[in-house]
């Protein structure tokens, strides 16, 4: 009993300058502790129920943190009501809100609402590679106020969401077919039917083309030292890289192979 009532009298025992006792500091401490566990636990039980209900990725995440926020909020409101009634509480923490919002954090209520934006609209999910924001690279997480996203030479890019909105956004790997865009010159001296049939062989041979839409050879124009071009070849965006490097190879060798020349830009200069 006598140690029972030490603890009590301890508990109660005022705080210094707050004047508010021991027992508030550790209960508000231990509200803390369980609400912050608390809400770890519901935000990864709706983003999990979300995923279940075949919604996106991105829209999962960024609801099950915006669910944290708010339940964390909620615990801080808690805890310092049990140090100034709870009207008071809430109160000085809206005020306080106010003025870091207002002064501090004036552009994280734009990111806030441009993430949520993207997170509704998904023009992009986690993996795909996009031009955006003056960057490219795979998206890696929309987070609550930024998006992460990798370089092809693994460099970590960090963008506020409000630039990410505000921006176009080039989605190459959104839809499942891309098209090869690719010029070729060959010299006013060569046969053009030649090397339209040349490259369009090459085409027709190589693994990665798509037979539909049907790939297309034809001439673009008459540049100032070659005749160009244009060799247009559909492939599953999957394979652009590869097909792309290895159809450049093979439109080298079957041009050789035809004796038909690559030429490169010449200047004639006379001395008098």
């Amino acid at each position: 009993m006598a140690i029972m009532e030490e603890i009590q009298n301890i508990l109660n025992e005022n705080i210094p300058l707050i004047n508010k006792p021991v027992g508030n500091l550790l209960a508000a401490i231990l509200v803390i502790i369980i609400g912050y566990i608390v809400a770890i636990i519901i935000s990864k039980s709706i983003r999990k129920m979300m995923l279940r209900a075949k919604m996106s990725q991105i829209l999962s995440d960024f609801s099950g943190r915006i669910i944290k926020v708010l339940i964390l909020i909620f615990v801080l409101i808690t805890a310092i009501g049990l140090f100034v009634p709870i009207g008071e509480a809430i109160i000085g923490l809206s005020v306080a809100s106010g003025f870091i919002i207002g002064f501090a954090f004036q552009d994280t209520l734009g990111n806030l609402a441009a993430g949520f934006m993207i997170a509704l609209t998904r023009p992009f999910k986690a993996g795909d590679y996009v031009d955006v924001a003056d960057k490219s690279g795979s998206i890696n997480n929309v987070g609550i106020s930024i998006t992460t996203m990798t370089t092809v030479d693994n460099k970590r890019i960090i963008i506020p969401n409000s630039k990410i909105w505000g921006s176009p956004i080039v989605n190459y790997t959104a839809l499942d077919k891309r098209m090869i865009d690719m010029r070729v010159g060959i010299g006013y001296s060569d046969n053009m039917g030649k090397a339209i049939t040349a490259a369009m062989n090459v085409l027709n041979k190589n693994k990665y083309v798509l037979k539909d839409p049907a790939p297309t050879v034809a001439v673009a124009e008459l540049g100032d030292s070659s005749v160009n071009l244009l060799v247009r070849p559909w492939v599953k965006t999957s394979d652009y890289w590869g097909a792309k490097w290895e159809i450049t190879q093979q439109l080298k060798e079957a041009f050789d192979k035809e004796k038909i020349s690559i030429p490169f830009p010449q200047r004639d200069v006379h001395l008098f």
